[in-house]
């Protein structure tokens, strides 16, 4: 009898510790690595990265960041090294699921992980991963940035009733092409306008000349990548200074796809949001890490939400009456950012 309730007390202290061992098995924090394709702080960047955190759910878990910065190394040769260095401090953290923001993390960090069983779970991408070259790709997934640009004419024509002609700038950062390609798409949908010129120069003094000469081809302009334009030096023009300048010799409105374009002076936009872009990636990382569902099991798809947002001093500038009801409705900023950074 007493043999026998040493046993079964051997086998409940054995239950317990075995318990215990995986109680705190689970509450070692998971170890989490966040690529960022472009730079901190930044809004659209850290947005992201909240809402990531966000969709996640309480999960315990240790993050690290890595900045590509892409603003700043703007060569190809620069922007692979920095992947490099991404990749470095991957295989010697080993974390438990690599968390991208937008293209360049995806090309420069993702694409050398084919064969890893590594998630990798990504946001803000323009391209597919079909573009990417990296469909089937069994560890990763995420969620596609899709600009909202037949919305935000809508919204510009609201303001601006006269607005026909529509003219579209870029850098020639390569992720951007399949936003121009969609705008393309998405002007079937805009009856009585006209997309008269697509730009896409690399000199900022290219870019200055043709923004004045639009003032007698178009009525209003869209802006998409203002992040590489090379001086005269060939040196990289900050995209703030870019903002600022068409901001003080343009007298055309404007639109965006992005609610800091908006602070640096773009008139109005229906804008992508970071942090549902970032709310989305999480949930696909909760389910890889807490759900055990392999990434290849989860759809890529573009989050649908966009927010109205207008530029209330820009609108002065340019003389637009802009109607209370537009104003309800969207996230209005009153000043531009550069009015509230100290000299």
């Amino acid at each position: 009898m007493f043999g026998r309730l040493k046993d079964l007390i051997r086998a409940s202290l054995l239950l317990t510790v075995l318990v215990a061992q995986t109680v705190s098995a689970q509450t070692q924090p998971l170890r989490i690595f966040h690529v960022m394709s472009f730079d901190s702080p930044w809004r659209w960047t850290d947005g992201q990265f909240a809402g990531f955190k966000e969709g996640l759910g309480g999960v315990n878990a240790e993050y690290k960041v890595f900045q590509i910065n892409i603003k700043r190394y703007t060569s190809t040769e620069e922007k692979a090294e920095r992947g490099r260095l991404a990749r470095e401090f991957i295989d010697t953290w080993k974390p438990d699921l690599v968390y991208l923001s937008d293209d360049a993390a995806i090309e420069h960090v993702a694409a050398h992980y084919g064969t890893s069983p590594l998630p990798f779970v990504f946001s803000g991408a323009n391209k597919t991963l079909e573009e990417h070259a990296l469909s089937g790709r069994p560890n990763l997934t995420g969620v596609l940035e899709r600009e909202h640009f037949v919305e935000s004419i809508r919204l510009l024509r609201n303001m601006v009733p006269g607005v026909k002609r529509i003219a579209v700038i870029s850098d020639p950062a390569p992720h951007f092409n399949p936003v121009i390609d969609r705008i393309h798409a998405g002007m079937a949908r805009l009856e009585g306008v006209e997309l008269v010129r697509v730009d896409v120069l690399e000199r900022y003094s290219e870019f200055q000349a043709r923004v004045k000469a639009y003032e007698q081809e178009a009525d209003a302009v869209v802006y998409l990548g203002i992040f590489n334009f090379k001086d005269d030096q060939g040196q990289p023009v900050p995209y703030e200074a870019v903002q600022r300048w068409v901001v003080e010799n343009s007298r055309l409105p404007e639109v965006s796809f992005w609610i800091d374009r908006i602070h640096f002076g773009v008139l109005g936009s229906v804008t992508v949001s970071e942090r549902e872009q970032g709310i989305a990636a999480g949930k696909l990382a909760r389910a890889i890490l807490v759900d055990g569902v392999k990434p290849a099991a989860l759809p890529v798809e573009p989050t649908v939400k966009g927010r109205p947002a207008i530029n209330l001093a820009r609108a002065r500038g340019l003389g637009i009456n802009v109607q209370s009801s537009e104003l309800l409705s969207a996230e209005v900023v009153t000043d531009f950012q550069w009015a509230r950074t100290p000299k």
